[in-house]
């Protein structure tokens, strides 16, 4: 038995977290969000379009079916109604790519951990609009991809190996409840 663990390098690797979260929500011809000088075609996050335009609603309620299921779920912040279609991703905590998100023209940022007071100062100056995930759900997504490449590069090589990718949700928080009356 091994057990394989990757973070950061994940995120920003070809094929990794940045990759499998933008082909989660349907985002095409990517590019990263904020590139590795030494390797411009990779880096941390992504940056690409929707195939067609949606509203920031419809946007939230396709990532929100997306994303693995945890307690959290998805928080959205920004004007419901617009249009939106170039979308920028980071799994994990996303929240010091705030201004590269909206650098790159973004209309909408995914990411996690998003705090009070750096979301809503970036939402006063308007777009990206804001989707936070919980960590764990926005990195989780790159293990079943990298998973079927462990596999393929192992039987490749005529050996067998079968990857097994834990679902045990690793969210500190294991219930949600609504608040108010």
């Amino acid at each position: 038995i091994a057990l394989l663990n990757a973070h950061t390098s994940l995120d920003a690797a070809h094929g990794g977290v940045a990759d499998a979260l933008a082909e989660r929500v349907g985002l095409v011809s990517t590019v990263p969000l904020e590139p590795d000088p030494a390797s411009p075609d990779q880096g941390i996050g992504r940056v690409g379009t929707l195939p067609e335009p949606v509203t920031l609603r419809r946007l939230a309620t396709d990532v929100a079916a997306a994303l693995p299921d945890s307690a959290p779920g998805l928080l959205v912040g920004g004007d419901l109604d617009a249009v939106v279609e170039r979308i920028a991703v980071s799994g994990g905590a996303g929240d010091s790519l705030l201004q590269r998100a909206r650098e790159v023209g973004a209309d909408v940022f995914l990411t996690a951990d998003l705090r009070h007071h750096p979301a809503s100062e970036h939402l006063e100056d308007g777009r990206p609009y804001l989707l936070c995930g919980t960590h764990w759900a926005t990195e989780w997504v790159g293990l079943p991809p990298l998973a079927a490449r462990l596999e393929a590069a192992a039987g490749e090589r005529g050996r067998r190996l079968e990857a097994y990718v834990s679902e045990v949700v690793t969210d500190p928080w294991t219930l949600r409840l609504s608040t108010g009356s």
